[in-house]
């Protein structure tokens, strides 16, 4: 299996301050299963590190820190592993909006899913904290990955 993570999951992992945010990150970081991310994540999660320190979250030395340490995970011997996006990308996304209500960042993310899944013979699962994200991709054939029953 090959868990497809997308932004609001790495936020959570990376933030560390929603309930998730340590399942998430030990199945980042710390799971048995490779971990891929598309490379709209670099864009992203910049984004999202800079709303968290407006949002007084976070600081800007907190910014630095995590962004270093997600340049490390996604580096060659880094534990995550990055789908560059391509034009394939952007068709499958294009498709994918024609058929479902899902925001176009959010199709760019299940199509490199859906492209790395039919170049491997692992089974992909998405693990997202997005609900409109999950719905659209359970709607198309996705598995999710869901933190385990207590």
């Amino acid at each position: 299996m090959i868990v497809f993570a997308d932004t609001s999951a790495l936020g959570s992992a990376y933030l560390g301050d929603e309930a998730d945010g340590s399942w998430i990150a030990d199945t980042i970081f710390e799971g048995q299963d490779p971990v891929v991310v598309c490379e709209l994540v670099d864009v992203e999660l910049a984004s999202l590190l800079a709303r968290a320190q407006r949002d007084g979250r976070i600081d800007a030395a907190g910014v630095s820190e995590r962004l270093d340490a997600y340049a490390d995970h996604t580096a060659d011997d880094g534990p995550i592993g990055v789908v560059p996006l391509a034009k394939d990308t952007l068709a499958q996304a294009r498709a994918f909006v024609l058929q479902t209500p899902v925001r176009t960042l959010d199709a760019i993310h299940l199509a490199a899913a859906r492209l790395l899944a039919d170049a491997t013979a692992d089974t992909v699962v998405l693990l997202t904290r997005d609900v409109r994200q999950a719905s659209a991709a359970t709607s198309l054939g996705f598995r999710l990955h869901e933190a385990p029953s207590d």
